[in-house]
């Protein structure tokens, strides 16, 4: 029944809507978008998830691309994305205006990961996110991070899959990616280097799927990333250090 959990923890975080509390902003906010349907149900799982382990900063998922036939446009919309990515960014940079000193973590589901990365690229140059996170990123796994990188302090996290053939194998090859490039997804295999292996770089830590994860209902998949007990206890230990306990650090740093 562990299919069932990824599913259960979404469905429950759809009767749970995020509501901010006095005081979150000035602790950090926290901007997730999800992938190519561009709606918030999606990603309920998971800010249930991150509430439940103890992140108290402001969550807000952003809607995005709301057309007709959407999910096929939005994937390949790349002038109306970019669009979308410079909105955000203003959103973003305003959030830094009224609260400088408060960090604010950048998360893209999916699809949503292309929009994340054409935002930190699109922010202005005094505005610096605190951490760019990438969960299953329908982004070509040679893209030129070189800009990313110059808006995070803390660098980026890629979280991918290689058994997520269907969605950011196939689907990708075939339709692209949300920068337009045919090919698996770095959500899949990874950020590349040039020879073709898995790039390494001090701003950049890529974690890929670990079998523990089955535990806390994620199986490889495309929609495993979504399980509120992934979200608990993976993510919120990367956006929170307090949080994180030894065997949770020891977890992210095997290979």
């Amino acid at each position: 029944f562990r299919f069932l959990t990824p599913l259960a923890g979404i469905i429950a975080g759809c009767l749970r809507p995020d509501v901010p509390q006095l005081g979150q902003t000035e602790r950090g906010s926290i901007f997730m978008v999800p992938g190519i349907e561009g709606t918030t149900w999606q990603l309920r799982g998971t800010v249930r998830g991150l509430r439940e382990a103890g992140i108290d900063q402001t969550i807000e998922i952003v809607e995005w691309g709301k057309h007709p036939f959407r999910q096929l446009y939005n994937l390949c919309a790349i002038e109306a994305n970019r669009v979308v990515a410079r909105g955000l960014a203003r959103r973003i940079a305003a959030c830094h205006a009224a609260h400088p000193h408060a960090p604010v973590t950048l998360i893209g589901y999916s699809g949503g990961g292309g929009i994340a990365v054409l935002t930190a690229e699109s922010l202005p140059e005094q505005v610096t996110l605190d951490r760019l996170i990438l969960i299953a990123a329908a982004v070509s796994p040679r893209y030129d991070l070189s800009r990313v990188f110059a808006h995070t302090r803390q660098g980026v996290t890629n979280f991918y899959s290689e058994r997520d053939w269907l969605i950011l194998g196939y689907g990708t090859r075939v339709f692209g990616t949300i920068d337009r490039e045919k090919t698996s997804s770095a959500g899949r295999i990874g950020f590349r280097d040039a020879e073709g292996g898995l790039l390494e770089s001090v701003q950049l830590t890529q974690i890929g799927w670990r079998p523990e994860w089955l535990e806390l209902g994620h199986n490889g998949g495309h929609i495993g990333w979504l399980a509120s007990a992934w979200a608990h206890d993976v993510l919120a230990p990367l956006i929170d250090a307090s949080l994180t306990r030894p065997a949770r650090q020891e977890a992210m740093a095997a290979p």
